[in-house]
């Protein structure tokens, strides 16, 4: 059982606490003094460890910037080079010549006829977006 009597010795309050096992005497002001120091020193703590942390994340988000902006212009070199790359290609294939001769004797090879007169239908077309159909056919 705890048991605390208060007195004043002088201009000094102490407290005298008896725990059971041991008496302590306790000076009422030093002790708030130290209380007050111990208060200040944590709360200085505690301010310094989340302006460490907030200085640490913006150094952490400064290098994935940094990091990104590097993607970015390695990303963007290559779509530059691809680019050139499908520019030239793109004129390569329209440089290409046709040879239509051998177009053509290929295609009779693999057995492809022109079209009979029957075959073919002629197509009127006026300012109008409809297509019309000639009643009579050429060659009929």
């Amino acid at each position: 059982m705890k048991i605390t009597t208060d007195y004043i010795v002088g201009n000094t309050a102490i407290q005298i606490v008896n725990t059971g096992k041991r008496i302590k005497v306790i000076d009422i002001a030093k002790e708030r003094k130290k209380r007050y120091f111990l208060e200040v020193i944590v709360v200085t703590l505690a301010a310094s460890i989340v302006f460490l942390g907030c200085c640490f994340y913006i150094v952490k988000l400064h290098n994935t910037s940094t990091m990104l902006d590097k993607q970015n212009y390695v990303l963007r070199s290559e779509i530059e080079g691809l680019q050139k790359e499908n520019a030239i290609r793109e004129r390569e294939r329209e440089n290409v010549m046709v040879d239509y001769k051998a177009l053509y004797k290929k295609a009779r090879r693999l057995g492809m006829r022109f079209p009979a007169e029957g075959q073919v239908y002629r197509y009127d077309v006026e300012k109008s977006t409809a297509v019309r159909i000639r009643a009579d056919r050429t060659g009929s």
